[in-house]
């Protein structure tokens, strides 16, 4: 019979596994879900200081209208969902849950420090999610070597089913919108494979952790590298000046317009969680990760540097109009490209001569 000590250990043991606690603890689901709220409630005051919208607050004045975000999330959920006339239910139902599981999957595959060997509540794990590439341990969900690869595949399949999302609904305008999510995605989409290259080409490695455990960050290493990322990485999730897929002044609310109710969140909610994805990412490659740290002090600071990534991307909502949609191709292919292409040759060089 088991001892009251052993199970607990076993509870320990199980709870802090990375498989789990990286994906649904922290910094995995339940830590994704309060920071998208507090990141929504950020883009609105944001937004409200810098353009002198500031309006009346009648509900928790002193924590300058938090719960008011906390009613209306409620609000929303329990409202009814409306399928209309016409449609297929179940793709209907089906669509905004997949762009929303492909937007966190990322999520799973991204380190977010790395494992000592000892002295660490994760170091009994050092073994099984061993990464040879650093020599350490790595707190990730799944353990990948080409994780540079992987995610940035997941991530380039979302647009499929933004376009599926629209085709569901059978609307002109939500289907208006998915075209022009089509036309930016092959733009961004670009942009980020080519920043990527570069940083790999840079590092010799198609490991995330293994840019990170250099000690040199990709922002000094590869500036133009990490200016063509940030910029794909706004343009490819709808921040502004790139909220052209939605567009909610001329095209009501793009793919997500037919739903309600908690589809409506769903449909919505999937564009926040890939900022924070790329947001991550840009945190590891560019910013220098989770160093010196490691363990959960190093997922702290990874997570840290993710949350001002993803705040900045949001605090542009109140600094840029948006862009008509010829005005964000034009500045993709005409001038971002050749940066994105001189960030390559950068990459080259600076792996050749200084990183080895």
């Amino acid at each position: 019979m088991l001892s009251l000590s052993h199970i607990i250990s076993l509870i320990k043991f199980y709870l802090f596994y990375p498989s789990f606690f990286a994906v649904i603890i922290f910094p995995g689901l339940i830590f994704t879900t309060v920071i998208l709220l507090v990141t929504i409630w950020f883009e609105r005051k944001a937004a409200a200081r810098v353009q002198m919208r500031i309006g009346p607050l009648y509900v928790s004045k002193r924590t300058g209208g938090l719960l008011q975000l906390v009613a209306d999330a409620i609000r929303i959920v329990f409202s009814e969902i409306i399928i209309p006339n016409g449609v297929n239910p179940t793709l209907y139902v089906l669509a905004p849950v997949l762009p929303l599981a492909f937007s966190f999957i990322p999520m799973v595959l991204i380190p977010f420090s790395s494992i000592p060997q000892s002295g660490s509540v994760l170091s009994p794990y050092y073994y099984d999610f061993y990464d040879p590439e650093i020599g350490q341990g790595v707190l990730v969900g799944y353990f990948v070597e080409y994780n540079m690869v992987l995610v940035l595949g997941i991530l380039a399949i979302i647009p499929i089913f933004i376009l599926l999302q629209a085709w569901a609904t059978n609307n002109r305008f939500a289907i208006l919108g998915a075209v022009r999510e089509s036309l930016l995605s092959v733009s961004y989409d670009v942009l980020i494979l080519m920043a990527v290259v570069a940083i790999a080409l840079e590092y010799h490695t198609l490991d995330i952790a293994r840019v990170v455990a250099t000690g040199i960050p990709g922002i000094i290493a590869n500036p133009l590298a990490a200016l063509v990322f940030f910029v794909g990485m706004i343009m490819g999730t709808g921040r502004f000046p790139f909220d052209i897929v939605e567009a909610d002044t001329e095209l009501v609310l793009g793919p997500a317009t037919e739903y309600s109710g908690f589809l409506f969140v769903l449909a919505m909610g999937g564009g926040y969680i890939a900022t924070f994805a790329y947001s991550f990412i840009f945190a590891d490659l560019f910013l220098g990760g989770w160093a010196p740290l490691s363990g959960l002090p190093g997922a702290l600071i990874t997570s840290i540097k993710a949350i001002l990534v993803l705040w900045f991307s949001v605090f542009l909502r109140g600094v840029y109009g948006r862009y008509r949609l010829d005005q964000a191709l034009r500045g993709s292919w005409k001038y971002l490209l050749p940066v994105a292409f001189a960030s390559i040759i950068l990459g080259l060089v600076v792996g050749w001569i200084w990183i080895r």
